[in-house]
């Protein structure tokens, strides 16, 4: 008995320290998709305590859906949200100006059974096309504008429908769409199959439309107000996302991720790991990506205004 208090003493003089220091430190509070990729990164940066050797203690905040996550920004009860930069640039030309870090430049993905004939944007025509998400989704404008390269309008040649994307998955499943657009990880989950496969790469749709496929789509948004007044804190958050995507390039730190993941196999959870690696993006934009984000911004937002490229500034001054 005593041998276990004097342990139990030991500890608390180890870890109490720590844990006084941590609730003394500022919160930088994040919202998130429970189940959407940005959870691993995040879930990873508080378990590797990276947010504390940065000067602040990370709050996740659970979100419903993206739509949520815009409105929770929007009206400050979190700092930052993983979100594209169409709506980033959309909102500054609002006059709430945004800042926007890269997160993923991984994109929506096409699949379709692995014994189906469509390989190509032209196949689709007269199939049932399932859409995860809805109309203004960044996915589903880059396949229509790439089709509207070769004379094709998708909404009017194909049967489309937009939902959600387990619900899609299920649909697949069944047969009752020939083709589904999906995010990358419900993709993922479906080609770590031998029933599903790509019809076509998402970096081909969008290099057809003169765009890098390096481009970010999503990254971590945040006011631009908050970034110039809490500089710190903001470079902080920031340094410790870098940090967490140089370790995942590793195998050991997904082992503490791997139930947030829900794989339901082996190949499933290399599939996913990969994928996330696959979309890491570069930690800034430079001028190439810009005028990438340029080409594609009108085709995306059907804006006649010019892109606030002060989005792409980051955390910078």
């Amino acid at each position: 008995m005593k041998a276990t208090a004097l342990r139990i003493l030991i500890l608390v003089a180890l870890y109490l320290p720590a844990v006084l220091n941590a609730a003394d430190l500022p919160v930088v509070r994040v919202g998130m998709l429970q189940f959407g990729t940005a959870h691993w990164e995040l879930s990873h940066i508080q378990t590797a305590g990276r947010d504390r050797r940065n000067g602040y203690r990370l709050e996740l905040r659970p979100l419903a859906n993206s739509s949520a996550g815009r409105l929770a920004l929007t009206s400050g009860s979190v700092d930052w949200i993983v979100a594209d930069w169409v709506w980033a640039a959309q909102r500054t030309l609002a006059g709430e100006p945004i800042r926007f870090v890269p997160f993923s430049a991984r994109i929506g993905e096409v699949v379709v059974a692995s014994d189906s004939s469509i390989n190509a944007v032209s196949d689709l025509v007269g199939k049932r096309i399932g859409v995860a998400g809805g109309p203004q989704g960044k996915s589903w404008q880059l396949l229509s504008a790439a089709a509207q390269l070769k004379g094709i309008d998708l909404a009017e040649k194909a049967e489309v429908s937009f939902g959600a994307p387990p619900l899609l998955g299920r649909e697949l499943e069944a047969g009752r769409i020939d083709a589904l657009l999906t995010f990358w990880h419900f993709a993922d989950r479906l080609t770590s199959t031998r029933h599903y496969r790509p019809a076509f790469t998402a970096a081909s749709m969008v290099t057809a439309l003169g765009v890098d496929p390096r481009l970010p789509t999503l990254g971590y948004l945040a006011h631009e107000e908050w970034v110039v007044e809490n500089p710190e804190l903001a470079e902080g958050f920031v340094r410790s996302v870098a940090q967490a995507k140089e370790a995942l390039r590793d195998d050991s730190p997904w082992v503490a991720i791997k139930p947030l993941m829900r794989a339901k196999s082996d190949a499933e959870y290399a599939a996913l790991k990969e994928g996330f690696r696959r979309g890491e993006p570069a930690s800034h934009l430079d001028d190439d990506l810009i005028s990438s984000a340029r080409t594609a911004w009108p085709l995306i937002s059907h804006s006649e205004k010019p892109l606030p490229v002060s989005i792409f500034r980051g955390v910078a001054p």
